[in-house]
């Protein structure tokens, strides 16, 4: 990444994450447990820093929220750093409410990154309401739903022991066969609006509100192409009070997480 953004220094703003402690296993870092104390807070960005050959990260996440160290604390690490001049925001994943609540305290908090989507909709009940109040930005991720609201993945599809899908209850062949009326909903709305069913997925979540940036992920460019055009399709109140309307009445099965990680949000 450092040496691909190398050219853009100055015209990007680079995100990046802290939080998990790394161990090399066959010759890969692979995420072993937490650890948000203050020194390896400091250690993480020393090591970002490094390879992304920048001088500052515009915006350091908690990537998740560590019961064995006061938010309190975290945020003042990060207070630190961003005094030392290098982080230049501060940003949380996947935390509750009153959490957020509780970092802002000690350092304003820029971006909020959890997920949110047609078939998520937790955030709303607490922690959109609080990010507004305190004028946080929200960075929902899997906007759609891990491809499945593409309406691109087949009922039964089977995924590689190396996709995290592979492991998700939402994903199971019953849960997407359930599933598939979400799906269904979307593609006649994108039917009507001449769009494809991810950019209506998408169009819904900008419509929510104005300081909502959804980050989709892809490998194609003609899905970053597709995706971006989800910017420039516009869902009257009506269409989206259609779309609440209608998926209101389907209840999305299976668990969005292993429960190991489930467990690991919200705090």
């Amino acid at each position: 990444m450092g040496e691909a953004l190398a050219p853009f220094r100055g015209k990007v703003a680079i995100a990046t994450k802290f939080a998990f402690q790394f161990e090399e296993q066959d010759g890969s870092a692979h995420p072993a447990g937490l650890n948000c104390q203050p020194e390896h807070i400091k250690q993480s960005v020393e090591g970002s820093l490094t390879r992304l050959r920048v001088e500052a990260i515009d915006l350091f996440y908690q990537h998740r929220v560590d019961p064995n160290v006061p938010i309190e604390d975290v945020a003042g690490a990060v207070k630190d750093l961003m005094q030392q001049g290098k982080v230049k925001h501060f940003g949380m994943s996947e935390a509750a409410a009153q959490t957020i609540r509780r970092a802002h305290a000690v350092q304003p908090v820029t971006a909020v990154q959890s997920e949110y989507s047609l078939w998520w909709k937790r955030p709303e009940a607490e922690v959109l309401p609080a990010l507004e109040e305190l004028g946080i930005g929200f960075v929902p991720y899997s906007p759609l739903g891990k491809g499945f609201l593409t309406g691109k993945i087949a009922e039964g599809t089977a995924f590689s022991s190396t996709d995290i899908r592979s492991r998700i209850p939402r994903f199971t062949a019953e849960a997407q066969k359930a599933n598939q009326a979400l799906v269904d909903l979307l593609g006649a709305i994108a039917g009507r609006k001449r769009a494809t069913t991810a950019q209506i997925a998408l169009a819904w979540l900008l419509a929510q509100k104005p300081w909502i940036v959804p980050i989709p992920g892809t490998t194609k460019l003609a899905r970053v192409e597709e995706n971006i055009g989800a910017a420039a399709l516009e869902l009257t109140p009506g269409d989206l009070a259609g779309i609440d309307s209608a998926t209101s009445s389907i209840t999305v099965q299976g668990a969005r997480y292993p429960e190991e990680m489930e467990r690991m949000t919200y705090r």
